[in-house]
């Protein structure tokens, strides 16, 4: 005879499993997508701080580039510094249309050959390539004179400091406070720009300007 009385009481258990192992699997896939994009986070700031580091290290090397074309004015101020001397990346006009980072669309720009490339035809040649920092960043730079073309200061426009000159005339002398006329005051210094492209270890670029008086 069968036993109606007995209950099998196995099959709730065995259901109760089968979801807790579900929600398991679910928890665990859950753990595994977020362990994956934490390494992928880590593994991308790794890279930015890196990226970024580099970045500055090619910046301070452009700083100490620009330091020595500085040197290079000072030791050659005079008339060696009124034409251009292509060989030490010195002009002395702005050269207004150069292409400094080559980004330019404009079909008169004016390359700079900042790689020492030998099929630059009709580029602008920068100065000799400087090494920093024990050989690990290379820096190159020109040098321009902010004047409409190479000569005697006197003899052409030259950008000067607000309310000076470079030939005399005006009123010198004594101030008057009385007198309506406009005093000019003549400076012999000019005004240079210098810009470096420096490179990393890593190939990071940078560029920098900088305006000088001297």
């Amino acid at each position: 005879m069968k036993d109606c009385g007995v209950i099998d009481r196995r099959r709730p258990a065995l259901v109760q499993r089968g979801v807790s192992l579900i929600f398991a699997l679910m928890a665990l896939v859950v753990i595994s997508l977020g362990a994956v994009a934490l390494v992928r986070s880590v593994d991308t700031s790794a890279l930015v701080i890196g990226n970024l580091g580099f970045k500055q290290d090619a910046t301070s090397a452009a700083a100490q580039a620009a330091e020595q074309a500085i040197a290079y004015l000072n030791t050659n101020a005079g008339t060696t510094l009124q034409s251009d001397q292509p060989t030490a990346g010195y002009y002395a006009s702005s050269r207004d249309a150069i292409d400094m980072t080559g980004q330019s669309g404009d079909s008169t720009r004016a390359l700079v050959n900042w790689t020492g490339a030998t099929n630059c035809t009709g580029c602008v040649q920068p100065s000799n390539e400087v090494t920093l920092n024990g050989g690990n960043n290379k820096a190159r730079y020109i040098i321009t004179r902010l004047c409409s073309a190479a000569g005697a200061p006197s003899a052409v426009d030259c950008a000067v400091p607000v309310g000076s000159a470079l030939t005399g005339g005006g009123n010198k002398g004594v101030t008057n406070y009385k007198d309506t006329k406009i005093e000019t005051m003549v400076v012999s210094s000019q005004y240079y720009r210098i810009v470096v492209r420096a490179q990393s270890a890593r190939g990071t670029v940078s560029f920098t300007e900088t305006i000088v008086r001297l």
